[in-house]
Order: structure tokens, then sequence, then C-alpha cells
């Protein structure tokens, strides 16, 4: 069934967001927003939604890319951290400032694939599916980029609740535990440079 299209102003990422799509009316570019239950547009542009709601789980963008070039080493299409407590990951299909940049949360893929030239389908755990014009080999340097941004990160907090027991009232292990559970990972094939091609 198809879902319907709700128009809202304001837009929070949160652990139910899939995709969010730059869409454009002339001159003027906003967003159209995929979630696993509901489909949303917003009158901002997608980059604009992705760093107001670093703001809103109290990062700016500028830190999230900076802890992610912390923990490992990319700066060139960087996947980012949203909420770390609900394990909320996105990584931009091109350069972020550009209009065609499309923003993806792996948490929700189920699998892709390569589709026609340079392009990938995606499937999403609600069945849904997305065309993007991104190629194959692209989109899984992005899925592995994420991935170890993860790794690094959970690795981070598990020496930290070792050290300091005290953090586990503000995050408890077994929501570490769940939702590295939770989270999509996949490794590059053997046969795949992991260099981007896009470099």
């Amino acid at each position: 069934m198809k879902k319907e299209q709700i128009s809202t102003q304001f837009y929070e990422v949160n652990p139910h967001t899939m995709i969010i799509f730059p869409k454009k009316s002339g001159s003027i570019v906003y967003s159209e927003i995929y979630e696993v239950d509901s489909h949303y547009t917003s009158k901002f542009t997608p980059f604009e939604l992705i760093k107001t709601s670093c703001n809103f789980f109290g990062s700016s963008y500028e830190g999230r890319k900076e802890g992610t070039k912390h923990l490992i080493g990319v700066t060139h299409k960087p996947p980012i951290i949203i909420d770390p407590v609900t394990s909320t990951y996105v990584f931009p299909t091109v350069a972020p400032s550009s209009t065609e940049c499309i923003w993806i949360f792996p948490q929700h893929i189920k699998d892709y694939q390569a589709i026609g030239f340079n392009h990938t389908l995606i499937r999403f755990s609600n069945l849904e599916t997305f065309e993007i014009d991104m190629s194959l080999a692209s989109f899984n340097n992005q899925i592995a980029r994420t991935s170890m941004l993860h790794m690094k990160f959970s690795q981070k907090m598990r020496i930290m609740e070792s050290n300091f027991p005290s953090m586990n009232m503000f995050f408890p292990p077994t929501t570490l535990a769940a939702e590295s559970r939770r989270f999509y990972t996949t490794m590059l094939p053997d046969n795949e440079d992991p260099k981007d091609p896009e470099q």
C-alpha cells in the first residue's frame, strides 16, 4: 500500500529514517524523506535536515564530521553518526553540499545490487526499493566506511565502559549490544578495491 505523503516544515532524523532524497522545483531544492512506515516532504534541503538533526542530538554536523575523521580518517563523503545512543548512522552518495546528494541510513538496508550502468538498487527492511545513481563499487565503499565507523565507535564505548563503570547509568551495556546487533554491516567482496573509485 502506498504511503501517504505528509508535508512537514521541520523534520528530525530518527531511528525509522531510511533515505532522504533531494527534489527540485525550479531553482528550489527540498527533501523527500522515507521512513519505515511514513513518507514526508520538507521545504529544507537534505543537507539542512542532516545538520539540524545533528544539532538535535547534541552536536554540530562539523563536530560529527570531525569525529569520523578522528575514528576512521575519512574526510571525502564521510559517513556520520547522527545519534550514537540509537546507532543512527548515515552516509552521502556524493559531496554533501551537492544538490544531487542522497542520504542513506544503512541500518535499514536488507540488500542491494548493481542495476544498469553505474546504478544501484537498494531494498530496505520494509521491502521498499529505490534505484540511485551510484555505482555498486562506490556504494560498497560507503557501506564499508560506515561499518568501520560503527565498529570503531563501539570499541571506544566498550573501553570507556570498562574504565568508567559509572557510565553504565547513561549507556547500559545491553543497549549498546542490542544496537550493535541491529546495525547493518557488510564487508567488501575479496576482489573489491576498498579505495573510493570516485576519489
